[in-house]
């Protein structure tokens, strides 16, 4: 027998919370009431590019695709905006928690996306969102979404620059950010109020752990919170020269050797909290790929690039790399440091954060740190 959509929605959230996604009752309550099919026109499976009717309920296949815990590529940017996806609700989820909403708070989001995660804000806040979108056919899509729902009154959907945040809009309790960037817009710290969060996927070794951000005085700092990568923002939030290698730069075919057990880390969270680790450690910590095969980084992608060679620590304990050998030594005097501190979890990482001097500065860790 066909599910009916409440019974659908109560069950994905109810999925969410066993998955360990999900803590608090309020972000339970907004997966299971809000219609995450509604805020998604056509997307993505595998070659296949699956349109959502918005007219009428969408078949169980389409429906199962949309309520499970994957990602949605909504966008390739082939219509001249960024990329666009809808993130793993898993992901948006843990984010939700750690955001720590109230109701009544003011939350401003920089990238709208699909309108989902406002939808979502909004069911657990009751306040009003403004979300701010660069690509001008998404901050449509999204606006669309958003009316769908029946939350014009609570979400107001933005067509510009997300290093602007929402000038003629704050204080704001809370401020989250769900494209990679390369550090934190000072205009979104003025836009804050006293002791407010702002919850952004900061560029660290390649990819994008979430970080929350807050400022005291003169200092600004933030912690790590959560394992994550994401779509990179664009125009000012993620300059060229503030960002490691482009991880869509392949290195070319090289001859490739393997050293087993080099590593202790096995698994994902091990491996991810060693990533965090050695990007903070070393600034040629990045994530990297092979124009071929030979290196296999479905097994891990964290790499130590260098002009003499790349070296790849993989989440089977062993480290594969290209060119001279003693670049697989730099990297192995870097997991044992890891090792010899403990092996800390990501979650214990804290940084200091600097203002670029540029013309449109942004706040960027500087000093990172391994809390007690």
């Amino acid at each position: 027998m066909p599910k009916t959509l409440q019974t659908r929605l109560v069950e994905f959230a109810a999925s969410l919370r066993n998955a360990g996604a999900i803590r608090s009752a309020d972000v339970e309550h907004a997966f299971s009431t809000v219609a995450r099919h509604r805020c998604v026109r056509e997307f993505r499976h595998g070659p296949t590019r699956i349109r959502v009717s918005q007219h009428e309920l969408p078949s169980d296949e389409v429906l199962d695709l949309i309520y499970s815990h994957r990602s949605l590529l909504t966008s390739t940017g082939q219509d001249g905006d960024p990329p666009s996806s809808s993130s793993a609700p898993t992901l948006m989820a843990r984010m939700l928690d750690a955001l720590d909403l109230r109701p009544g708070m003011r939350v401003l989001e920089i990238g709208a996306g699909t309108g989902y995660n406002a939808a979502l804000i909004s069911a657990i806040t009751g306040g009003p969102v403004v979300t701010v979108e660069a690509g001008e056919a998404t901050a449509q899509s999204a606006a669309e979404s958003i009316r769908r729902l029946d939350l014009e009154h609570r979400v107001r959907v933005v067509h510009g620059d997300g290093y602007l945040g929402a000038p003629s809009e704050p204080p704001f309790d809370r401020v989250v950010v769900t494209c990679g960037v390369a550090g934190v817009s000072p205009h979104w710290l003025d836009q804050l109020i006293p002791g407010g969060m702002i919850l952004a996927p900061v560029a660290h070794g390649g990819v994008h752990p979430v970080l929350a951000v807050r400022s005291g005085g003169d200092v600004v700092s933030a912690k790590v919170l959560l394992w994550a990568d994401f779509m990179p923002a664009a125009g000012p939030l993620r300059p060229a020269d503030l960002v490691s290698h482009d991880p869509a730069d392949y290195l070319p075919s090289a001859p490739a050797t393997r050293i087993a057990d080099a590593s202790p880390a096995r698994g994902n969270a091990d491996y991810h909290d060693l990533w965090v680790f050695l990007a903070a450690h070393d600034p040629r910590i990045t994530r990297a790929y092979m124009a071929d095969d030979s290196v296999n980084t479905a097994a891990g992608a964290c790499a130590l690039r260098t002009p003499r060679g790349t070296a790849w620590v993989q989440d089977d304990g062993s480290i594969t790399f290209t060119g001279e050998s003693r670049v697989p030594e730099e990297l192995r005097t870097l997991v044992r440091a890891w090792v010899s501190s403990g092996r800390p979890a990501l979650t214990r990482f804290t940084a200091t954060l600097s203002l670029t001097m540029s013309k449109q500065p942004l706040w960027v860790p500087c000093k990172w740190m391994v809390s007690s």
